[in-house]
């Protein structure tokens, strides 16, 4: 699938990271095994003439954009030297920790956007287990940082799930990411102002997560535990979130959002 972009794509990823080739390599199986693509992808295959193949592509492609987007994650994040079998298995076994606890863990608006996207795809004749793990994607894009919280935090990744989404949803960090698809950017420096915003958002999440599973307290209660002692500050922050979520997401709005939260994670 990488081939796909092309040399491009490679030294795009290499400007983004600063990794060289071979990392890159590395980083692409690492992600491709650890989410279990060739079973996914060969579950895609299947669908030949039997559902358009127009669909057939959004569903590539969805499993392309996940593996994209979480390669970059582990070239930034994980020290792929150490072993690619060992990542490999930590990885999958969390991430399908994180897929077993999804329903009790996502917001009642994101398991609903969930069930509406899986109900679409089962309507346009895609077999319902795999209706149901593409529309499990973009939380699952989630997975990795939930595992390294856990693993940072010394707990369980159910729990960690479970906080890291209900943190999410407090936040509203859900609305900034998937408005944040839709920047469009050209210049080369502005496509790096972009990926560092995200990927500052996406530290604060995981400290905040980790913070606030340190209490021993699961979901929401994790979180309004860890909001009390500092409630007059994380209002204030929360409020100015949320109203960058909704008036419509240029960059230097998400770069404030970033820096907002970057202020949270010190309270």
């Amino acid at each position: 699938m990488i081939n796909r972009g092309g040399p491009s794509l490679v030294v795009r990823i290499g400007d983004q990271t600063g990794a060289a080739v071979p990392d890159i390599a590395l980083a692409f199986a690492a992600v491709h095994d650890s989410y279990c693509m060739s079973a996914l992808n060969g579950e895609i295959d299947k669908l030949d003439n039997r559902v358009p193949g127009k669909l057939q592509l959004e569903l590539y492609a969805a499993v392309e954009e996940l593996l994209l987007d979480r390669l970059v994650w582990f070239l930034r994040n994980i020290e792929l030297t150490k072993g690619l079998a060992a990542i490999v298995e930590h990885y999958r076994t969390g991430i399908a920790a994180v897929e077993s606890t999804l329903d009790g863990a996502l917001s009642p608006d994101a398991v609903a956007a969930r069930d509406r996207h899986e109900a679409e795809l089962n309507k346009d004749g895609v077999p319902e287990s795999l209706a149901r793990r593409i529309a499990n994607l973009p939380a699952l894009a989630s997975a990795p940082d939930i595992v390294a919280v856990a693993e940072r935090a010394g707990r369980d990744v159910p729990d960690v799930t479970a906080t890291y989404f209900a943190a999410e949803s407090f936040f509203r960090l859900d609305r900034i990411a998937h408005a944040a698809r839709d920047i469009k950017v050209s210049d080369y420096f502005d496509r790096l102002a972009l990926d560092r915003a995200l990927d500052s958002i996406g530290d604060a999440e995981r400290r905040l997560t980790a913070a606030m599973a340190g209490d021993g307290l699961i979901g929401p209660r994790a979180v309004e535990a860890w909001v009390a002692p500092r409630k007059s500050e994380v209002d204030r922050i929360r409020v100015s979130v949320q109203e960058i979520a909704n008036s419509g997401l240029t960059l230097s709005k998400l770069s404030v959002a970033a820096s907002l939260l970057g202020d949270l994670v010190k309270q």
